[in-house]
């Protein structure tokens, strides 16, 4: 009977692990506006990390938020840079829960503009363009 209930434990507790799992590392897809929440802010640091993503921090928030293959999808890092640095921007992130982040902020950008120009877009079925050039 015992090791009946210990499996049955062992059981469910390998179910809440690959179902935490699959929710925090399942991957960004096709974006929708609906998928997304706006944060608008001052940048405070913008940097290039491993894997061709660009990081950006804005002033007085504790999340440090991400375009994924930014360099891969043709953004150049240091134009990006000067546009953005010390400026506010306007910027969409995925809204999602995961045990990482349990504020709801999926730090992944998706779209993101400054001065009223669209520097970056991911989110399908607003513009057919990417990006303003």
């Amino acid at each position: 009977m015992f090791k009946r209930i210990y499996l049955t434990c062992c059981f469910l507790i390998f179910l809440v692990v690959i179902s935490l799992a699959f929710i925090t590392f399942k991957p960004v897809r096709n974006v929708t506006t609906s998928d997304v929440i706006q944060k608008i802010g001052v940048v405070q640091y913008v940097s290039v990390g491993n894997g061709g993503d660009i990081y950006i921090t804005l002033e007085s928030d504790t999340h440090n938020y991400y375009i994924n293959n930014a360099l891969k999808q043709g953004l150049n890092a240091d134009k990006l840079k000067a546009a953005i640095l010390q400026k506010e921007v306007t910027l969409l992130h995925i809204k999602r829960w995961t045990p990482f982040s349990t504020d709801g902020v999926f730090p992944h950008i998706s779209k993101l503009s400054c001065n009223n120009k669209v520097l970056f877009n991911e989110i399908i079925n607003e513009k057919n363009d990417k990006r303003d050039q």
